[in-house]
């Protein structure tokens, strides 16, 4: 739960304009980073944080097939902000495709986090996220398995509305149409926002090969993330809008994967072995130090 927020997470309506007839352009590619700036994602396993690993430059997690997790977002920053959240390349809100640009988020407050559940089932319901072999997963039962061990979140700080600045009082009288009795000179307002696009339903050319693909997936080794049981997870809807309509300001990632896949990316699970201890052991560990005089010290 949002720890600024109380008990409830808040699901943002985000209330942008969209570029008509266009797509937004994909971020370019980067390494995956659990955090970015002042944003954190954290993923915590039966409730205690996973075992995560930077390897190359991104982010990596050690999960275990079975097991549940959530999803901890942090905004260490003075603005509000709208979270996109994704796993297996889906969205967590309405299992489709992931869409930072049309896709709604949860808002989550100044210097403060949000837990996400699970898979979105209503305001009250999520579908626990919980690790599982690539065939279980929901991105295969779906027939969107391409993209399964990974964990992505936009992140979209508010638009901040301009307040209104002091004028000074002129030794001259102002036009009429610029007069104000209470001294202030107010900003022209932003122009209206319209409501994000309704997610595109998929075609029965896209569907069709679903069957030759979740048998081809379901031979992968390693995890997914499966839509697990019920788990109660309330939220309301609040209006947001974003500093800029398409492109967030960060974006956070991991990998996550069993122990047999971590350990033949590379990734060293264990520390330094035995051998590696014995090659490099030190004849002489304790280096001799003497006191060191400070500043002002003078010999006689």
């Amino acid at each position: 739960m949002s720890r600024s927020m109380g008990a409830m997470s808040l699901l943002a309506l985000s209330a942008f304009a969209l570029v008509c007839c266009t797509s937004p352009q994909p971020i370019a590619a980067q390494p995956l980073r659990a955090q970015v700036a002042p944003y954190e994602l954290e993923v915590l396993v039966n409730g205690s944080p996973a075992h995560t690993y930077n390897f190359q430059g991104e982010s990596y997690v050690l999960g275990e097939e079975g097991s549940r997790y959530l999803l901890r977002v942090h905004n260490r920053s003075g603005r509000r902000i709208e979270a996109v959240v994704t796993v297996d390349g889906l969205d967590v809100i309405d299992g489709r495709p992931g869409d930072y640009a049309n896709k709604r988020g949860y808002l989550i407050e100044a210097y403060g986090y949000v837990d996400i559940d699970g898979w979105r089932l209503n305001n009250r319901e999520a579908a626990a996220f919980r690790f599982a072999p690539i065939g279980a997963s929901y991105a295969a039962k779906t027939g969107s398995a391409r993209n399964v061990g990974v964990i992505g979140v936009a992140v979209f700080p508010e638009r901040v509305t301009p307040r209104p600045v002091y004028a000074p009082k002129a030794d001259y009288a102002r036009p009429a149409e610029s007069r104000d009795s209470a001294g202030f000179a107010e900003l022209s307002p932003q122009p209206s926002a319209a409501p994000p696009a309704a997610p595109r339903s998929m075609t029965e050319g896209e569907a069709a090969p679903r069957a030759e693909a979740k048998s081809a997936r379901r031979e992968r080794s390693g995890l997914g993330t499966e839509f697990g049981e019920a788990v109660s997870s309330e939220i309301r809807h609040v209006s947001f809008v974003r500093s800029h309509a398409t492109q967030p300001s960060a974006v956070l990632g991991a990998r996550y994967n069993d122990r047999p896949g971590l350990i033949a990316l590379g990734i060293d699970l264990d520390g330094p072995s035995d051998l590696a201890l014995r090659q490099s052991a030190n004849p002489f560990p304790q280096q001799q130090h003497y006191a060191r005089p400070p500043a002002d010290w003078r010999r006689d």
